[in-house]
């Protein structure tokens, strides 16, 4: 007889773990047709350059902008929209020089001879595009430029030229919103968004999206009606727009050069900490130019819950650290940080275990959960700690945690497996923003 029929021990591992959101990735959200996935993510800007981006591509400066601050991402995400439809350019006419247009990593050239014009290079490319496999028709336009289009709407396909052709400004084929959805689909691990679009329609567009899911937004504008324009008066800005819209999940950011990504570069730098432990306001940004704004353009900005970077007694900060509807920035990110980890710990709870009894111990297995994660938030100084009144001498606990008694649940709901009627109140820590003091001097003796 074995050993193992009398005494026959299993050890069950419960350490799988549950994919937890992130709350410290960056996504640069651009127009480029550098590769064909919808999202790849970097540990530097030099991986970028490696990658096919170029220096003054502005993807490369949005993703710069955030790897300069201190501290800094660990990893920024950079998104593709959908263009179906290129034009192409041959600028210059050099007899035999080699013109290569690389689609999907295929290259189709052609070398110029000396009665070659732009007209027949281009028609020269066009051929040789259309005689390969690659899902991509080219049109010539008989003036030295061609069209490439995606034979199917919506099929990926990269680009590049030689440096004797341009491309033209690329356009987005498919709605801003149905993009997000895109690149969200194929990795959701991202949580601050930030376009290299300034154009506000997409900004606006992207801001309804953001405004559903969890995650949040930033945009920069250097639109002049933001600072010179009141807040009663100015109903068009991207400033006005948003706080009419009360959305919570995107914030304004005035600038006077947003080709410096202001907005990359304030994600960048606040990303990296703990969700909640660290106000948005009073950061300073390695590499960007702060706006002189006079008293009245500051509150024209500040009355339309806009942030800026400006200087005050010689250091240059960000203020006010808000939303468009109000809220402060590291509030809503600790409230999704703290939705996230409950709901991540409760259904690694529920997976791991091989049932969760449906009595008074099972509830209070989930229970401990809550506290543990609360207890959490305030180690990381989103919650505020529990203190001893001085009157009572008693301690006042910064949250407490509501959960029922099975003998109070209804039959329906314990035939159901529904445990409803959880529920916990926790005070923020918040952050001091302004300090009012007031004193006396006198030139006598002071009273004790």
């Amino acid at each position: 007889m074995a050993l193992k029929d009398i005494v026959n021990v299993i050890i069950t591992r419960e350490t799988a773990p549950v994919s937890r959101t992130g709350f410290g990735t960056l996504l640069i959200l651009g127009i480029h047709k550098v590769w064909n996935d919808r999202y790849r993510s970097y540990t530097s800007v030099d991986a970028i350059l490696s990658d096919g981006f170029d220096a003054t591509d502005s993807e490369y400066l949005a993703a710069n902008a955030a790897f300069s601050q201190n501290p800094r991402p660990t990893r920024i995400a950079i998104g593709r929209r959908t263009v179906d439809d290129v034009t192409v350019t041959v600028d210059t006419v050099t007899e035999g020089a080699e013109y290569s247009t690389l689609i999907n990593g295929t290259a189709f050239s052609y070398t110029a001879g000396s009665e070659d014009t732009a007209a027949l290079i281009a028609a020269a490319l066009v051929t040789a595009i259309n005689a390969g496999d690659e899902p991509v028709t080219a049109t010539d336009n008989e003036d030295g430029t061609y069209d490439l289009e995606a034979d199917v709407d919506g099929t990926a396909w990269s680009l590049s030229v030689d440096s004797l052709q341009t491309v033209s400004a690329l356009v987005a084929s498919d709605a801003m919103g149905d993009d997000l959805t895109a690149v969200n689909e194929e990795n959701s691990d991202w949580y601050g968004l930030v376009l290299t679009s300034r154009v506000q329609a997409d900004q606006e567009a992207a801001a309804a999206w953001v405004e559903s899911h969890t995650k949040i937004m930033g945009v920069a504008s250097s639109n002049a009606a933001i600072i010179n324009t009141s807040a009663t008066a100015d109903t068009t800005s991207i400033a006005a727009v948003l706080e009419d819209g009360n959305y919570f999940r995107t914030f304004c950011l005035y600038s006077g050069d947003v080709d410096e990504f202001a907005d990359a570069a304030w994600m960048g730098k606040q990303l990296p900490t703990d969700p909640g432990s660290t106000t948005w306001k009073f950061k300073t940004l390695a590499g960007i130019t702060e706006d002189n704004l006079t008293d009245i353009q500051y509150n024209n900005a500040k009355d339309k819950k806009c942030n800026i970077f400006t200087e005050v007694a010689g250091t240059a900060i960000t203020e006010e650290g808000v939303v468009a509807g109000g809220e402060f920035i590291d509030i809503i990110r600790g409230r999704d940080w703290l939705e996230a980890r409950i709901t991540e710990e409760i259904y690694s709870l529920l997976t791991r275990k091989a049932k969760v009894p449906y009595t008074d111990g099972g509830i209070a297995m989930i229970e401990a959960i809550i506290r543990q994660i609360l207890e959490l938030g305030i180690t990381r100084g989103f919650i505020a700690p529990s203190y001893v009144d001085e009157d009572t001498n008693e301690v006042v606990a910064s949250y407490e945690i509501t959960v029922p008694k099975v003998r109070d649940i209804t039959f329906s709901d314990r035939a159901a497996r529904l445990l409803d009627d959880l529920s916990f109140k926790a005070k923020v820590a918040g952050a001091i923003h302004v300090v009012d003091i007031s004193g006396v001097i006198t030139a006598g003796e002071l009273s004790s």
